[in-house]
């Protein structure tokens, strides 16, 4: 089983970093690079600077996800929906309280692997917080 600590100690983050005034830039640089072009089959975190409060507890994770397809084709095609009136309010926030995000990943094996990674992950963050990453809360 894979647990957020494990998730961690065993994880890769994509350089660059996605900040307030350069997000919509940050984004495509992000996903543009060498790393998320070679990033397949993984499950990977969204993850903030500075701790936010939980139902119990703090964490610096607000999206945990999978994909079968590199971080680069998840992402360059949605890299405009980050700033859509729905969520450039949330990511806005995040980044002007809880600092910059980045972008952590862990390849897996096939897509049953990833599917169980992600399962695991957010039931451990679950157990943990006693409550869904905020980000992953918003899309249930």
């Amino acid at each position: 089983m894979l647990t957020i600590s494990k998730f961690f100690q065993s994880c890769s983050v994509l350089p660059g970093r996605l900040q307030k005034n350069s997000f919509a830039n940050d984004i495509r640089q992000v996903f543009s690079s060498q790393e998320a072009k070679d990033a397949k089959n993984v499950v990977y975190a969204f993850v903030c600077e500075k701790k936010i409060p939980r139902v119990e507890s703090e964490s610096s994770v607000i999206y945990i996800g999978k994909t079968e397809q590199t971080l680069r084709s998840r992402y360059m095609k949605y890299a405009d929906k980050f700033t859509s009136r729905f969520n450039w309010p949330f990511y806005s926030y995040v980044i002007a309280h809880y600092g910059e995000i980045r972008i952590a990943y862990l390849p897996l094996g096939t897509k049953e692997d990833i599917k169980q990674a992600e399962t695991d992950l957010l039931n451990d963050y679950y157990k943990l917080y006693k409550e869904f990453p905020p980000h992953n809360a918003q899309r249930k």
